[in-house]
């Protein structure tokens, strides 16, 4: 009688399941077998928070404990699910069509994760290269990234870069305009990103710290010199001015974000979905 086929495979491929830590590996095996096949984004978000309270973290310090945590292989499972969610696949290839507009010879995913969107967006622009920037990527899909030469993971920004995006990004790091202000250098003048947030808390990872730019990004955005152009499913497009001075544009999103803390808890009493929709024109009107 032959063993069972491993459940893993499925949306592993050998090189990938030979690169991930067994303990990983078992982990995901409990996780499928429990739920017949990957969780549902509910329960996805769920194992994503039990992993959160395991490692300890603390939304107010960024340590050793973030760093387990974005280590841990609650990851590579939002990844596998990802690439079999039909609106999560939408998304990704709305954005890489865009990016394909641009006609870009450099492309730059900040915090791009397993690396879907940037493999959709090489796959959307054969002639860009496209750095994966992520601090922690995981061994099975930096594997992934084998089969694709144009995309690679990369431990820093190193432009100029004529694309850049950052999905589902500034809502993990304690500090997301300071974020942005260092990433707009390595976008060339007149160069194009994608930004796509949520300042809601989903999951316990989201940082309540930036929850009052929820409603303020935009002016954030715009404070720091950027042009704004169509929205993409929840994001939203931007183009770089071909004069952008990083030392005086700072200072200026620093006091839209300081009006963002005063308003935050005004606007946010008001129902989600009056807040949600009218939130940043209240925000611009308060301040």
């Amino acid at each position: 009688m032959s063993p069972p086929a491993d459940p893993l495979r499925r949306w592993l491929g050998d090189a990938e399941l030979a690169a991930t830590p067994s303990a990983h590996a078992d982990w995901l095996r409990g996780v499928i077998d429990r739920d017949g096949g990957l969780p549902t984004l509910e329960a996805l978000w769920a194992l994503m928070d039990e992993a959160w309270r395991a490692h300890g973290c603390d939304p107010q310090v960024t340590d050793a404990r973030i760093t387990a945590f974005y280590r841990d292989p609650v990851w590579l499972l939002n990844t596998l699910f990802i690439e079999q969610d039909a609106e999560s696949l939408a998304h990704r290839r709305l954005f890489a069509d865009w990016a394909a507009r641009q006609a870009p010879r450099r492309v730059a995913d900040v915090g791009g994760g397993g690396g879907t969107l940037a493999r959709a967006v090489a796959d959307a622009c054969p002639g860009a290269r496209v750095d994966v920037v992520e601090p922690h990527p995981h061994p099975a899909l930096a594997q992934r990234l084998a089969g694709h030469p144009q995309v690679a993971y990369v431990p820093a920004l190193h432009g100029p870069y004529d694309v850049m995006l950052a999905t589902d990004v500034f809502e993990h790091v304690p500090d997301p305009v300071g974020m942005l202000a260092e990433v707009l250098p390595h976008l060339r003048p007149g160069g194009a990103m994608l930004i796509a947030n949520c300042f809601w808390p989903v999951i316990a990872c989201h940082l309540p710290q930036t929850f009052p730019l929820r409603h303020a990004w935009d002016a954030v955005c715009e404070a720091l010199g950027l042009q704004g152009g169509p929205r993409l499913a929840h994001g939203r497009t931007w183009r770089l001015p071909e004069a952008f001075d990083p030392a005086t544009a700072l200072p200026r999103a620093r006091a839209v974000e300081a009006r963002a803390r005063a308003w935050h808890s005004r606007i946010s009493a008001l129902p989600r979905p009056l807040s949600t929709r009218f939130g940043p024109w209240i925000f611009r009107w308060l301040a």
